[in-house]
């Protein structure tokens, strides 16, 4: 077990066996970031964890929900620890920690960041579903977070979204372009080693990008 799946990102406790609705989550994601929700037939997401399509429905009421699914168990976590930046007590510590925790979560799930690359170059209803839903407030509070430290030494508050539209791009295209950096280089992106170096490299750009808060 590594560094990936030892604890909840959310909550650092342990991870438990899969259970059969996390194993159903598990394949959908996978064959959503693959081939779209269009594209993915219930009975093949079903047939990645040994059921048939009828038992898949004791679980989800259908496609849709289940891509909802994927989507809350996802982004949710991102949300949850963006928010955390905007605290009273935030520190630089707070910001980094929070920043390994994504990488993380997105390790313990890495077709998740697959899947948002695909809605996004496919556009259309799905890709305003995420926006609106996800993706809008995960921003808002990032801008908020910014906002509370001190990004404007270095950004003008024209450059600010842009900054933060960097830095996103920097910790999902590490995951969606993982398979391209491992035939390139010969490693496993997602390996323990890796994740450490990303996480440590992530840190160092950060503190770069924005001055560290200061201690409360």
């Amino acid at each position: 077990m590594g560094i990936a799946d030892s604890t909840s990102p959310s909550t650092g406790a342990p991870v438990e066996a899969k259970t059969t609705r996390e194993r159903i989550l598990d394949s959908a994601e996978h064959l959503f970031a693959e081939k779209g929700l269009a594209g993915t037939a219930v009975r093949d997401i079903a047939a990645g964890v040994g059921l048939n399509a009828a038992s898949l429905y004791n679980h989800f009421d259908g496609k849709e929900g289940l891509y909802e699914a994927v989507l809350e168990r996802g982004l949710r976590p991102i949300l949850e620890l963006v928010s955390e930046l905007v605290g009273e007590d935030a520190t630089a510590d707070t910001d980094e920690r929070a920043l390994d925790r994504v990488v993380l979560h997105l390790a313990q799930r890495p077709n998740l960041a697959k899947l948002i690359q695909y809605d996004a170059l496919a556009g259309g209803e799905r890709l305003v579903r995420i926006g609106g839903r996800w993706v809008e407030p995960i921003y808002l509070r990032g801008l908020e977070a910014l906002g509370k430290s001190r990004a404007d030494e270095r950004w003008s508050p024209e450059e600010i979204p842009l900054l933060l539209v960097a830095f996103q791009n920097l910790v999902l295209g590490y995951f969606s372009m993982a398979p391209l950096m491992q035939q390139a280089f010969g490693v496993d992106p997602i390996s323990d080693e890796a994740l450490r170096r990303q996480m440590a490299f992530l840190r160092k750009v950060m503190r770069l990008l924005v001055p560290p808060r200061e201690s409360v």
